[in-house]
């Protein structure tokens, strides 16, 4: 009896490892792999719950970093909707440098390291200018992580960084 149970299992076995009936096939195109960037202007704002949030702006036109402050300072209005809020205001800001290294000064505000309002402005900053550094390669090559930001506070001196984005969204 337990030989012909042995057989039966065994039996069982060879039939299940030979497969479920689905055939091998060759290689199927399917397109493009998915790439993890998404192409054109990102601005980040702080979310209702304190975070760094990133917001399109498809078919937006920029010339030079420093054109995104003046975009900062003022979210559309769906962003507002989506409770998006801006701790970018007015005064006179600086954006020097060129390629993946950006120095922004932040007019009249002394730098409270402590701060999550102080690192969140300095996180708008960061991502915001990294990402139109991005956009304005028009190699390709410059990824918005390969931007180094260096925010200095006007008042009082102050300095962070130099920053990549991913500092802040974590």
């Amino acid at each position: 009896m337990r030989r012909v149970v042995g057989a039966v299992l065994s039996v069982l076995s060879v039939l299940v490892l030979a497969g479920c009936g689905v055939r091998p096939t060759g290689v199927v195109a399917a397109g493009d792999p998915a790439s993890g960037l998404t192409k054109g202007l990102r601005l980040y704002f702080v979310s209702e719950s304190g975070r760094l949030e990133g917001a399109p702006r498809p078919g937006q036109e920029i010339r030079e970093p420093a054109h995104v402050i003046k975009l900062l300072m003022s979210p559309s209005d769906s962003e507002k909707r989506s409770g998006l809020t801006t701790l970018v205001s007015g005064g006179t800001w600086e954006v020097t440098g060129a390629g993946d290294r950006l120095t922004v000064r932040v007019p009249d505000r002394v730098l409270d390291p402590a701060s999550v309002q102080d690192r969140n402005l300095a996180g708008q900053l960061v991502c915001s200018l990294a990402r139109a550094r991005s956009v304005l390669d028009e190699s390709g090559r410059t990824r918005p992580d390969d931007v180094r930001v260096t925010v200095v506070f006007a008042a009082g001196g102050g300095e962070l960084g130099p920053h990549v984005c991913s500092d802040f969204l974590t």
